[in-house]
Parts: C-alpha cells; structure tokens; sequence
C-alpha cells in the first residue's frame, strides 16, 4: 500500500512537470547556419527540423529533457534543456568527413589532398549481407572505370580490366593484398576492409613496370587497439536456380522446319523417316496420347521409329535449384601495445547441374597479429591460407542442342541380337556418365611488416612477402557407349584418357621504404618525401601428365594405366628491382602538388634495355578553401580541380621473348633404323626491343556540398600506349619466317568517368543513391600494315590492325532484304535480271538474303557483292556496321533504414555494344544437326512452291528461308547489319532486406548485435538478347543464375 502511494506521487509529479516551447539555432564551426538537422527530444516523441536558416522550434519539451543533434557528416551533439527555451549550438564535422583517409601506394592520403585519380570502396558497404563468395561479385558494378567480368561456373575466377583497351598485347592491373601481389579471387571478401583503385599514371607510376595499366590495392582488415575482443559470426543460405533458359520451338514446328529444310524430306530424318508423316504423328500425339506409346516412341507401320514426345532434352541438365551455403566466424581486439584478428571462412556451391558434379569448395583461415615492441618499433604478421576444390565435367559438350523430341534414358541400339539398354547421346547423359574435371588450388601467404618511428615526422618501413600457390588438374574422360537417335551406338569418347597436371608458383616481395613529413614554422607549408627500394621475383613450374588404356574406369591414374606415357612440363622465372620515390606539397589545404617517380629494371628484357625511368606528376586546386569562396561556405564543403601526367612501362610480356627457342623433337624420318632428334627452326627476335610505355593524362573535377550529403566526382583521360611489341615489317614468304616482334605499333585510348552519390536522413529514416557511368574508345595510330590488309573473322572483327583502326570494328555487309521470284527472268534457270544485285560464287533463290552493292570500283565486278582485296581501301561491299567495344557502362546501387530495418539495391550495365553471334541460338538451322527455337520460326517461306507459287507466305520474315539442306547458308548468315545484335543490357545485380534486432533484446542474451537478412542475387536482366543469351558473356552455356538467401549476422 505504501508502494502504490510512493508510485501515485512519482507519477504526480512527473505530470506536474513544466512544459516549455524550445527554440534556437544550429551552426558549423565557422557560425553558418546547417538547414536539415534532425532535433530530437530524448525519451519522447518530440522532434524538429532545422529550416534553411538553421532554425527549429519544438512545442511541448519537459523543462528537464535532453535534445539530440543529429546530421550526416557531423557529430551528434547533446544540450540539456534545464529550463532554457533558446538553446543553440554548435556542429563540429565528423573525423571520417574532415580526414577521410584512402589507401595509395606505400602508404594513404587525406582524400582532399588526392591529385590523382583513386576510387576507394569500404568493402562493408557492397558485401553488406550479399550471398557473393568473391571479392571481384562485391565491386562489380561499384567502381566507375572499372569493369569486372565474372564467369557464371561456381569458383570461376574473375578479369578485370581499368578504363578499356589496355595494348594488343593485351595486360590488366596489377593486383596488391597488403601491398604484396596476390590472387584476389582466393581472398574471402569478409577479411577485406576496402579496396582502392589506382587508375592514372600520377597514382599507379610509384609501382612502376608491374602497375601499366591500372592497380588494385586491397587491404585487409586488422585488430584495433584498446578494444575488447569482439567475436563475429555470420551465415548464408542460398538456392540457386539457372535464369534464363533456352526455349524450343514446338515438337511439330521442329519437325515442320526440317521438313522444310530437307531436299529429300520423305527420307532424310536420321533412320530415313518421312519428316512429313512425322509431323502429322506429332500433331496427333499432342491431341491423342493416348493412341501412343508413354514415352513417345512410336514405331510405324513403315517399320521406323518416329519420336513425340516433348523431353526437352537440353533444359533436362538442371535441377529444380542448387544451394550455396558460406560461414564465417571471426575474432579480434587489442591492447595498448598488441592487436590482432584471426578469421575462419567456408564456402560450399553445388551449382544448378544435375548430380554434383559442378560444385566449388573453399576454406579460408586468417590470423593477423601486431606488437608495438617499443614506442617507435612495431611488427606485425599477417599469415592467409586457402584451399578450393572446383569441379565440372568439362568433356563432352553437355550444352549440344538437342531437339525437343529427342528420345531420354536409355534405348536399345539396332544392332541385330542386342537386346541390352544404353544411354542415350544427351546432355544430361553426359553430365550422368560423365566424369568432372577437378581443380585443386592450395595458396598459403606470410607477410610481415616493421614500422619505425624514431624521431617525429619520420616513417620507415620494411615488408616482406611470400606468396606460394599450388595447382593439381585431374581430368578422365570416361567412354561410355551410347545410343544416338538413328539407334547406332558409339562410344562417348574414342579412347579414355586420364591427364594430370601439377604446378606451383612462389612470389617473393621485399619492399623498403621510409618517408619524412615536415611543415613550416607558420603551419601553412606541408612536405612529405618518401624513398624505397622494391624487389620481388616469379617462379612457376608445371609438369604434365596423361596416358590412355584405363584398367579401371572406377579408380583412373598413371599408374593404373597401360597406354604410353605422354609428359610436358614448362618453367618460368623472372625478377624485377627497383627504386622509387614521391614527394608531396600542400601549401593551406589549396594548392596540391604531388611528384612520383620509379626506375624499373626486368628480366623479361635484354640487358641493354632491361631498365627504365616511369616518372609522372599531378597538381591540385582546392577552390573551395580560397577567400574569394567564404559566400559558398555554408554549402560547399570541396571544390578541386586537378590534373595529372605519367609515363610508365609495361613488362606484360612472355618471359623469354628476346631468346630464340628452338623445340626438340623426333625427326620426320628415318636414319638406318633409328627417329632421331633434331631441333626446330628458332624464330626472329631482335635483341633491342624494350618496354612498351604508357603515358596518361587527366584532367578531374571533386565536388562535395551540403555539408557532404552530394558528392561529385569526374575524370578526361587520354593513355596512349606507345612501342607496343609487333611485327616490324612484312616480310616474302621465301624468308621462311615470321618477321620478328619489336617495339612498332602505338594506341591511344581516350575514356571519361563520373560518379555522383546523394547520402541524407529525413527525420529517422537514412537512404543514399549513387550512380557512376565511364566510357573509352581506342584507336590504333601506328601500325606497320603498308597494305592495309583486311583479315575478318567469323564475328566480323578485323585481326590485322591498321593506322585509324577503332579497336572493337565489325566489318559487314548491308542487308538489302530477300531475293524474291520477280528478281529473277524465269524458275528454271533462276537466272537474275538485269540490275538485280548478285553474290559472287553463290546460286541465289527466292527468300535467300540481298544485299546492297556498295562499290564497283578497284576490282569488284559491277553489281555483284564480293569481298574486294580485303584491304580497307578496297573491301568490296563491306563497310564498318557496328563496334564490339562495351560503351557507357553503368552502375546503380541505393538502400533506406528505418527502426532497424534496412533494404539496399545494386544495379548495373552497359548502354551501348554491338555483337555478331551466328551460332544455332542466333539462326534457325544454323547447322544440319541443330534444333529450332521458339524465336526462330518467323523465316521467309513460299506459299506452294511445289506448284509454282513462289510468293512469300511472310514477306518481312526475320530469317532467310530454309531449304535444299542449309545450301546457301553460308551466304545468308555472313556478316550483316540486320542480325548485329544490340548487347546492351541492365541487370538487377543485387536486392537486399535486413533487420536489426534491437540492441536493449540482444544485450540481455550477451550479444552486442544481431541482424537476420534475406538477399536476392542476379533478380532480374534487361536485354534485347533472345532468350538463353546472357549479355555478360555474349554465350549460352553454363548458365547464369538467381541466388536466393537468408542468414544472419551476429557480433559479441
């Protein structure tokens, strides 16, 4: 009774409490107003928004409440009401924003004082809850000049390539973990903290020779000092299902289409059955199955087999869904003087295949520790080991296209007295009887770094690194017999064979660097020198192995094997060395000024010209922070232009390019009665060829306003590529060699990027988008091809690179429609009339493809479409139709939070890229075998030919007619403008839902956090592709796939 008196005047009293109205105002640290801040009043609902001038007004505040200050990129600030009812204050900006810090070469940088072009990527931020086992799934689509190209097969490992065409002979970036090359793709993205990208030659020039094109520099996370241990652990549960499939046409519209093909279709089916009947039958089967056998197969009275039923044979090689599953538990912490992490990660994918038979698994263990041994001494150890097992049956083509009424199973052969069931030629069979090629790879990594600081302002540093990664590729091809549809039974494989190949590669790293910071007595001059030696050194070595005549099928090996032993093995060692520097100014946080230089020496050149001096320098202006811009301080947080230039080499070349090889082997004769040995004939080198140099220049603009909420940023680049390695000159074939490669061929490549993110609240909700787009064109501008020589290729690309050349051109024809019977003087002859356009070397007929006659000049025959001399001056009736080079590629990605619930988006794609595909997706009959697709049926067809009716049934079909065997097939499908695809495309990358328990629930069970999420991967894709296309790969094959996951995400 005295309790409940007690509480009733507590509750009086709290009643009784004053209600005031609060005002005030809220500015930065320079007394200029911030609009958008959130006031809250702690512990009630009481909240209020500052308005442009920076003023609020909350009704209703207890005169003893607490407010909240809150606003993107400053610190929350608190202010105890205490009866006032004017209460302002002051914002400060966070750390993060004032000295946000990125990850450049040997060492970071205030991103303000950034000259060069780098994008920085907090690898939390594009993992989040994702249910991606990579590191290169995390940024795709994130980083603008960036492209990444993943291949759908589980633990298929990754390229990247930084702002385009890079040479001819081809080179990518160059890949840093912890400063020390390593294989990225092997990493668990959950041990990253971030990733930078050094694009420009003012920021990749440091590392020199290795760093041409573009670097990637990973780091990974470390323990913090004075911090708890904290413990994480996090799960995901995928299934996977294939997107995307191929659709058939129908079983009847199959067989109508090679009815219509076949010159002899009342025998040309494949055990010489009448395609005409066979399309009545499958008609009838569809409306009366009953009158048939279950399975379709239907033997006539004209003694043959006549197959109905709908299998589907070329989908049958999924399942319903694959599953994936990751988990990764983590420790770290530290103390004044030591800090450390130790990870566990898992990966296991059984991809969407039947059987389980392509599926990836991974295992990663990480243990990271750091001791200051004394106030300027501190070492540290970071050991990562990895092992990964991938496997696919990687024989036999599982993807060959098999008509929709092909039979499934097992079937009898028509071998006279066999009795016996044998599987039936299938893809789904191959996988079955099939054996996976297995890929082992075992990576294990120390790296070590001491850091001295003796004296103020001084830094010295001293890594080393050793990176060994060990390869073992098993492949047997197991023969089984197998029925085809004509019933004759043939082995899957003419001879088994089992093939082992086992390699290793060792990278060494040492760098030693130190640097020195000093500023001026009145602060306003700031100096940084850094100075290094760098060495490090590649060793591979591969041994290979196969024999034939397998005793037992069940437990393949060399040993286990009778046939001859075949072995090939190959060894590649080369070294580089070099010293380097950079030296940076700022003078009062505006004017920016940065030089870098190396001098690079490789064993992959001659010792005359094994060395070389890559220096580069970049300047900035930060606008914002001069007098003459205090108007705009309120909102303009940075303004900086900046510009930069570079030279540096490139040794992406073979090894031993300047040594002539000649290869051993058996002669192709006899002497008395031995083979002997002899040596082949050694190429032409030229001793003098040297680096290939690359030399960047950029113009950029970073912008940041409202308090840092908008963030804008944008690049003009052009990188020429100069003494590319090529043939020197053309030589007579009486040489009876090869002219020798030497530094004859530049390129220039010129690109833009941009990126603009808007990151705000609007009372307690937090969203942020982001868009970046980048696009480059390559031009080839010196090439000794005097001639200008033409050699196209079957996709229409041009192989012979000429002065003026567009890297990416599809040289073509211009469709001119179909030839139609009024084309021709009569149907017997099938001669053309005059005027009408004919193709050399090729007998035209109704509702083959015209084309237009672009030239009767140099040595083309008047009004006939030929090829020229193949030269860009003289190419007959080709021109350029399209480009192969992705342009305007894009990225997306947004997310809100609200009340512990978030939900993020990440889109990419490409706006603009033309293909020439011709395969049997593309073509309807695109060889004798193939099927038809649901989108093929629209081709040109005659009303009654047999009857003279030559007019078309479909005069604007989409395909050129079908007829006498696929006859002029190679004419109609050439390369033309009407079937160049537009391969643009917009794919849904990523769709995430998390929720975070609220902490006062999972504090009292010991946990700091749990969130529970569930994640969509590769949703949904825009494109203009026909279906079972993907148009990252421009291919059908192993299929791209959706990944649906839950899991959750728990740290205590």
């Amino acid at each position: 009774m005295f309790l409940t008196a007690i509480m009733f005047l507590f509750t009086l009293l709290s009643f009784a409490q004053d209600k005031i109205v609060v005002s005030g105002k809220v500015s930065d640290a320079m007394g200029l107003p911030i609009p958008g801040v959130t006031v809250h009043v702690q512990g009630a609902k009481g909240e209020a928004i500052t308005d442009l001038d920076g003023k609020y007004t909350l009704k209703d505040v207890d005169s003893n409440a607490t407010l909240e200050f809150t606003y993107l990129g400053m610190e929350t600030t608190f202010a105890k009401v205490a009866d006032r009812k004017v209460i302002n204050t002051t914002m400060k900006e966070t750390e993060s924003a004032l000295h946000e810090v990125v990850v450049v070469g040997f060492g970071t940088q205030k991103k303000a004082n950034l000259t060069g072009s780098v994008t920085q990527i907090k690898m939390d931020e594009v993992l989040g809850d994702r249910p991606v086992t990579t590191v290169a799934a995390a940024l795709q689509g994130a980083v603008p000049g960036l492209t990444i190209t993943n291949p759908a097969t589980p633990g298929a490992a990754a390229t990247f390539n930084i702002r385009g065409t890079t040479s001819i002979n081809g080179g990518g970036p160059l890949v840093l973990i912890d400063n020390a090359v390593g294989d990225i793709n092997a990493l668990n993205p959950e041990d990253v903290e971030s990733v930078s990208v050094l694009k420009d030659a003012a920021s990749t020039a440091i590392y020199g020779a290795k760093a041409a094109f573009g670097v990637i520099l990973v780091t990974t996370k470390k323990g913090k000092k004075n911090t708890k241990t904290t413990f994480n652990y996090n799960n995901n549960f995928a299934f996977t299902e294939p997107i995307n499939q191929v659709e058939q046409a129908s079983v009847p519209d199959i067989l109508q289409t090679y009815a219509n093909w076949s010159s002899t279709a009342t025998t040309a089916g494949p055990e010489g059955q009448d395609y005409n009947k066979w399309v009545g039958y499958a008609k009838d089967f569809e409306v009366n199955p009953q009158n048939y056998p279950e399975d379709g197969r239907y033997l006539a009275p004209d003694g043959k087999y006549y197959f109905l039923k709908d299998n589907d044979p070329q989908n049958a090689i999924f399942e319903d869904h694959g599953y994936q599953n990751t988990h990764n538990f983590s420790a770290n912490g530290g103390s004044e003087k030591i800090t450390y992490r130790m990870s566990l990660g898992t990966v296991w994918n059984d991809g969407p295949l039947i059987t389980d038979k392509d599926k990836y698994q991974r295992i990663n263990i990480g243990s990271y520790v750091s001791a200051d041994l004394a106030k300027w001494l501190n070492t540290s150890l970071d050991f990562k080991y990895n092992t990964s097992e991938k496997s696919l049956v990687g024989y036999g083509n599982i993807y060959t296209p098999r008509q929709r009424y092909y039979p499934v199973g097992t079937m009898m052969s028509k071998i006279a007295g066999d009795s016996n069931l044998y599987p039936v030629n299938t893809p789904e069979n191959f996988i079955l009887y099939g054996e996976p090629t297995v890929n082992i790879r075992k990576n294990t990594r120390f790296f070590s770094r001491t850091v001295m600081t003796p004296f103020k302002g001084f830094e010295g540093v001293i890594e080393y690194g050793q990176d060994d990664y060990v390869r073992d590729d098993k492949t047997f091809t197991r023969s089984t017999n197998m029925v085809e549809i004509n019933r004759n039974m043939s082995p899957s494989v003419a001879t088994p064979t089992y093939s082992n190949t086992k390699g290793n590669n060792s990278l060494t790293n040492f760098n030693a660097f130190a640097s020195y910071s000093f500023t001026s007595p009145s602060g306003d001059h700031r100096f940084k020198i850094l100075q290094g030696f760098s060495q490090d050194r590649s060793y591979t070595e591969d041994l290979n192995v196969n024999r034939k005549e397998i005793i037992n099928a069940d437990l393949p090996s060399i040993s286990g094997s009778v046939g001859e032993i075949l072995a090939d093995d190959s060894f590649v060692d080369f070294t580089s060395r070099s010293s380097f520097y950079r030296v940076t100014y700022d003078y009062k946080d505006k004017y920016l000024l940065e030089t870098n230089g190396r001098y690079d020496g490789s064993s992959k050149f001659p010792k005359e010209t094994r060395f070389g001096y890559f220096p580069s320098v970049s300047a900035g202006w930060q606008v914002a922070n001069e007098n003459f811009m205090d108007w705009s301080n309120n909102w303009l947080n940075e303004f900086k232009f900046r510009g930069s230039w570079g030279r540096i080499g490139n040794q992406n070349i073979a090894a031993y390019g300047y040594s002539p090889k000649m290869d051993a082997s058996r002669a192709p004769w006899i002497v008395g009665t031995t083979q002997p040995a002899t040596l082949g004939m050694p190429p032409l080198v030229r001793e003098d060829f040297t680096w290939e140099t690359v030399e960047t220049s950029e113009v950029g603009l970073d912008l940041a306003m409202f308090n840092r909420r908008l963030n804008i940023s944008g690049s003009y680049y052009i990188r020429e590529t100069s003494g590319m390695l090529a043939p020197g000159m053309e030589f007579p074939a009486v040489v009876g060699a090869a002219a020798p490669l030497q530094n004859a061929a530049d390129l220039e490549n010129k690109g833009w990027e941009a990126a603009v993110s808007w990151r705000d609240k609007i009372g307690s909700v937090r969203y942020y988008i982001g868009v970046n787009a980048y696009d480059s064109q390559a031009e080839i501008t010196k090439y000794n091809n005097a001639s200008r020589l033409l050699t196209i290729d079957g996709s229409g690309n041009n192989t012979s690179y000429y002065v003026g050349q567009k890297l990416g051109e599809i040289w073509g024809y211009k469709n001119d429609g179909f030839y139609t019977v009024e084309d021709f003087k009569d149907t017997t002859t099938w001669t053309l009339n005059d005027g009408v356009t004919s193709i050399r070397s090729t007998g035209v007929r109704p509702g083959d493809v015209k084309f237009k006659n672009l030239a009767d000049n140099g040595t083309s025959i008047p009004n006939q479409i030929d090829a020229g001399v193949n030269t860009v001056d003289d190419p007959g009736d080709r021109e350029i139709i399209g480009n192969s080079t992705a342009r305007y590629s894009y990225g997306i990605n947004g997310g809100v939070s609200y009340a512990g619930f978030d939900f993020s988006f990440i889109m990419n794609g490409v706006g603009k890229r033309d293909a020439w595909v011709a395969d049997e997706l593309a073509f309807p009959m695109a060889n004798n075998t193939a099927t038809v697709y649901s989108h093929q049926l629209d081709y040109w067809q005659p009303i009654d030919a047999a009857n003279g009716n030559w007019q078309p049934i479909n005069p604007n079909a989409k395909y050129p007619r079908i007829y006498n065997d696929n006859n002029n097939r190679g004419s109609n499908i050439r390369v033309q403008d009407k079937y160049l695809v537009d391969a643009s495309y917009l794919r849904l990358r990523n769709v995430t839902l998390g929720y975070n328990l609220p902490s006062q629930l999972v504090n009292k069970v010991g946990f700091t956090s749990i969130k529970l999420f569930s994640s969509i991967e590769n949703p949904y894709t825009w494109s203009h592709l026909e279906k079972g296309r993907d148009p990252e790969s421009l291919g059908w094959g192993y299929p791209y796939y959706t990944t649906t996951s839950f899991g959750l995400n728990m740290t205590f």
